[in-house]
């Protein structure tokens, strides 16, 4: 009679592993996320932006708001409809500089990728920025549980934050 062979930990470990990933999977909820990152040069007042949202919550999300259908999860540029787009993140992105509104971003590009859309933006304030006020709710309007992620950079200073819909509004002073 010949021994019975000895089963693999490795193989043991692996197929216990796959099992608990294939039945958490299942309960999985999608990730509701964006990221935008501000760049300020507070001396000369310029302003950059950068937005990523996923693109098929995105076009949904403008379908629904203004009635404008976009294409972008098929790798279609908004073409005219770019207005519906950069109307939604003025109206979800606001920033105020020493107390000052932020009446309109310039819209620069978009990038497509396969999950997500990159909007770019920029903006000059006429002097020198000392305090800004971000209140960003990016998608909040479509998920209870959407994080919206803000990298902010200044003076060789990068700091990053996580708003939701508890915390929408992000203040702090520039010092140098």
């Amino acid at each position: 009679m010949l021994p019975k062979p000895k089963k693999s930990k490795k193989l043991k470990i692996s197929l216990v592993g796959l099992m608990v990933w294939l039945i958490c999977s299942s309960w999985l909820h999608p990730v509701h996320v964006s990221v935008t990152n501000i760049d300020l040069d507070p001396v000369r007042g310029k302003v950059e932006l950068a937005v990523k949202i996923f693109a098929d919550d995105f076009q949904d999300l403008i379908l629904h708001k203004y009635g404008v259908q976009l294409n972008i999860v098929k790798q279609e540029d908004p073409g005219e409809k770019i207005g519906a787009v950069n109307k939604y993140m003025q109206e979800a992105l606001q920033l105020v500089f020493n107390g000052t509104e932020i009446a309109e971003l310039q819209f620069i590009e978009l990038k497509l990728n396969e999950e997500a859309i990159w909007l770019f933006y920029r903006y000059e304030y006429p002097g020198r920025i000392r305090k800004v006020d971000i209140r960003n709710q990016v998608m909040l309007e479509k998920f209870k549980d959407q994080t919206n992620l803000m990298i902010v950079t200044y003076y060789d200073k990068q700091n990053g934050y996580r708003l939701d819909n508890k915390t929408i509004d992000l203040s702090f002073n520039i010092k140098k």
